[in-house]
């Protein structure tokens, strides 16, 4: 059920040993294919027609993704919205502009936003997300979706949108499983569910609870044990707030 109140989590991380943008590639490992308009407010963020990052509407010209998808200074920058399918369907913006949190370094205050040059048309496929200030308690189901690749697409994206029902855990518990790789932080937020997670070509998605946004997806470990770290929405609510 969706009637629970959110306090406070944390996030799950990978491992960023030497080059940090290669820790952040992931995929839905061990997910199911979603139900067409089962997310209305995902989007595909793509360059020259690929796609990279995934990432969600806030309103009608304005997008929430990872800040890696701009420092990669990728030509031609889309948003495609509307679809559950890559190669077929949906609607396409182009970005006119980006904006990466001030404070933004590394695993800290991940968030970055996209400018569309023309507004966004709502439909029944096409919706904002909720953005919540506040966080879930530990062991709530949490939704993380995505075009990442699987075992069976390899390096390459999967066509269709998958899906997969993860658990938040203790920040604390979290934190010690990655004290010899990474140190987490206060903006981070973690999720695990044995052998399944999120990997190459989910990073910049919405992780959800009922359909409200509390994270978005920075670094994996693609369903190795390990759990899944995600930015935390609380810690950079009122940033985003202030420029929507």
């Amino acid at each position: 059920m969706c009637s629970y109140t959110l306090v406070s989590i944390l996030l799950l991380v990978v491992a960023l040993s030497g080059n940090p943008t290669a820790a952040l590639d992931k995929r839905i490992e061990n997910g199911t294919t979603a139900i067409d308009g089962q997310y209305p407010y995902l989007v595909s963020l793509r360059s020259n027609g690929e796609h990279w990052f995934g990432g969600s509407i806030l309103n009608t010209r304005w997008i929430l993704t990872s800040p890696y998808f701009f420092m990669n200074n990728l030509p031609n920058v889309t948003v495609v919205v509307g679809t559950n399918t890559l190669n077929a369907g949906g609607s396409i913006y182009q970005v006119d502009s980006y904006i990466i949190h001030p404070l933004f370094n590394v695993l800290y205050y991940a968030a970055g936003l996209a400018n569309t040059t023309t507004p966004i048309v709502y439909s029944i496929k096409v919706q904002p997300i909720t953005l919540t200030n506040l966080v879930p308690f530990d062991g709530v189901v949490a939704v993380i979706a995505g075009w990442g690749v699987n075992e069976s697409s390899s390096a390459l994206p999967v066509n269709e949108l998958n899906t997969l029902n993860t658990i938040t855990i203790n920040f604390t518990e979290c934190k010690n499983r990655f004290s010899q790789i990474i140190n987490l932080g206060s903006t981070n937020i973690c999720t695990f569910v044995e052998h399944a997670g999120a990997c190459r070509f989910d990073n910049g998605g919405p992780l959800t609870v009922c359909n409200m946004q509390v994270g978005i997806a920075l670094t994996s470990t693609c369903g190795r044990n390990l759990p899944d770290v995600h930015t935390k929405i609380s810690s950079i609510y009122d940033w985003i707030m202030s420029i929507i």
